[in-house]
């Protein structure tokens, strides 16, 4: 496998440049080719699987303990989560992954899925994914409640499996748990670049972490491979939510799938919203005040002034060190452990970089 991470790079590439070399074969991602998830997961054996263990773990006697969680699940999603646990097991040469991998994958989307529903209560969201979201259809009560019924759910899966599972799975709730509680918003607390990514590293990369993790841990006794596995989600983890920041100011609605510039409105420490206060633009401070102290157009105000500096650009190049770690990652696996691991999945988790960053296109 040859892996190009050009240091000279333009900040407007968005993707990394890779190459994979078996048998004169090419690369099945290039600079040009658009990134499809479904064509790197299209072949992932046991991911239909996983998806119904998350099916039969939303049942229940209390019908809008079924129904809340039900609706989100048919809402879809990239369910990029157990795609990287099932994908980091056929890296390491596992093609028919067994039940506990299966009920892993499928309880850290349970995980996942009830911080969406958390989150959207935190947020008072009313879209999801271009509809209407869990907690505007159902109210306040059933979306709690049906988030901590998944979080059960979730530990009920992982509870069949292995210490260290259940270890690293309760290490993960605690720290995403603790992201959520540690972003706090600016108006009631200076954020640095510093504060930003430890936010960031226990709110979002915590799960693509544990992904990671499971997948390595349950699939080969060498330490060294579930360390770097391990390295890798969470650099993709972080990377992932260094592009939602970003995505949250310049996407459209409709591909957003919610209403744009959430972030500004909440004066989140976002990667943007810290970048922008520190560049010195003065309408900025205005994300130091409550949102009913400031302009009543002041989002608006925000997007245009965010746009037309050099902020996006900043946060792009952030970004995409993330994304070049995770993938330098994987060149070091590809080189040391070569004997261990099958070349074109690792690729295939390269391709997953690239479909991370690709969503900027």
């Amino acid at each position: 496998m040859k892996i190009n991470n050009s240091a000279k790079r333009p900040a407007a590439e968005p993707l990394i440049v890779m190459e994979y070399q078996e048998n004169n074969e090419k690369p099945a991602v290039t600079r040009k080719e658009p990134i499809d998830l479904r064509k790197i997961i299209s072949d992932i054996s046991g991911l239909s699987e996983a998806e119904e263990i998350i099916r039969s773990s939303l049942i229940s006697e209390a019908e809008l303990l079924c129904e809340v969680p039900s609706y989100l699940f048919k809402l879809g999603g990239k369910r990029i989560r157990p795609v990287l646990t099932l994908l980091v097991a056929r890296a390491l040469k596992i093609n028919t992954p067994p039940r506990p991998l299966l009920e892993v994958s499928a309880g850290i989307e349970l995980i996942h899925m009830a911080t969406l529903l958390h989150d959207d209560i935190i947020d008072n969201s009313k879209k999801r994914r271009n509809s209407e979201s869990p907690y505007k259809r159902y109210g306040l009560a059933s979306t709690l409640l049906s988030g901590d019924f998944l979080l059960v759910r979730a530990f009920s899966l992982c509870a069949n499996l292995d210490k260290e599972i259940i270890a690293a799975t309760e290490k993960a709730c605690v720290e995403l748990t603790e992201g959520e509680i540690l972003e706090t918003p600016l108006f009631s607390e200076q954020h640095s670049l510093e504060s930003y990514l430890t936010i960031a590293r226990k709110k979002t990369a915590s799960l693509f972490r544990l992904a990671a993790f499971s997948g390595a841990h349950l699939s080969t006794g060498n330490q060294n491979l579930v360390r770097l596995f391990s390295e890798f989600g969470e650099q993709i983890g972080i990377a992932f939510q260094m592009l939602d920041d970003i995505l949250d100011v310049v996407s459209d609605e409709n591909l957003l799938g919610k209403e744009r510039g959430i972030d500004l409105q909440e004066s989140k420490p976002s990667l943007v919203n810290v970048l922008w206060l520190n560049s010195g633009d003065p309408l900025a401070t205005e994300l130091l005040k409550k949102p009913d102290q400031r302009p009543a157009n002041f989002k608006e105000l925000a997007i245009a002034a965010i746009e037309n500096s050099r902020v996006i650009e900043q946060a792009r190049r952030y970004a995409l060190d993330y994304a070049d770690r995770a993938s330098k990652t994987i060149e070091k696996i590809s080189e040391r452990y070569s004997e261990e691991t099958e070349a074109a999945e690792l690729f295939k988790l390269l391709a997953l970089v690239n479909f991370t960053v690709s969503r900027l296109n």
